[in-house]
This record gives C-alpha cells, sequence and structure tokens, in this order.
C-alpha cells in the first residue's frame, strides 16, 4: 500500500514521521498488496464536522474520521481515506501530554489502524486496539530517538 498526503490547511504536518510510521504498520498488520493508496488529508474543523455530519449524522467537529472504502485491486485502487483535523488535533494535544506534530502521529496511526479494521466500541477492541497504537508509535519514537 502507498500513503499519499494532502493538505488543505497551512499547518506544518510530520510527513516523514507519518511516511515512516505507515510503513511499520502496513509491514506488520498486512500481507504483500497490489498497490493500492490511502488518503490521509488534513483538514479545517469545518470541514471534518461537515463528514461528520453527513457520514455519522454527528453534528459536531472531530479529530479524526477514517473511510475504509475496501478497494486494494491495483494501483489506483483507494483502499481508504482518513482526515485529520489539524486545529482539533492542535487543541486536544496537551490532553494527551503531546506536542502538535505527536498528536498528528497519534491520529494518524489511530486512523491506520481502523483502516485496517481495528475498532474502539466494545472495551476489549478499545484496550487491543490501544495498545497496537502504542506499540508503533513507540517504535517511531525509538527511531526518531526520542525517549
Amino acid at each position: 500500500m502507498k500513503l499519499y498526503i494532502f493538505k488543505e490547511v497551512s499547518a506544518r504536518v510530520p510527513r516523514q514521521k507519518i511516511f515512516n510510521l505507515f510503513d511499520k504498520i502496513m509491514s506488520k498488520e498486512t500481507e504483500a498488496d497490489a498497490g493500492s493508496r490511502v488518503n490521509l488529508v488534513f483538514t479545517t474543523r469545518k470541514r471534518i464536522q461537515q463528514l461528520n455530519k453527513s457520514h455519522r449524522q454527528i453534528d459536531k467537529a472531530t479529530d479524526v474520521l477514517s473511510f475504509n472504502l475496501g478497494d486494494s485491486n491495483g494501483d489506483d485502487s483507494i483502499f481508504g481515506e482518513i482526515y485529520i483535523s489539524t486545529a482539533v488535533a492542535r487543541a486536544q494535544a496537551p490532553k494527551f501530554a503531546n506536542t502538535f506534530g505527536e498528536e498528528l502521529l497519534r491520529l494518524s496511526c489511530h486512523g491506520f489502524l481502523h483502516l485496517l479494521g481495528y475498532d474502539h466500541l466494545k472495551k476489549n477492541d478499545a484496550v487491543k486496539m490501544r495498545k497496537r497504537e502504542t506499540y508503533f508509535l513507540s517504535l517511531t519514537k525509538l527511531e526518531a530517538g526520542v525517549s
């Protein structure tokens, strides 16, 4: 799978760290594939609220939305799309004791795992998903030399 990053906002995003995180997750969580793509879109609070309302019938901004499109047949196929509100990420980063960049990585990881079938609706599933997030984010921190 290949990751494409799009920005609809002017915020700086840790692109290389996100690419590295994506590669680590895909190498451990998926088999070799035919070349489908994942689109990661950094967007505004307003746009993510509109998406949340139209797809989940929740009329409020959220931090991350994942859409598993399930198309994995070929180079131009789209496996899934993830939208992250940079404004929401920036506002909630202190709640998780993260910098803005770390919060974008956390939300990216969360979105990637959702595309791969992880969920957090049930407590057991939430624990499993959180463990995988922690694992992959720790790999990213180790690679960057951050303790």
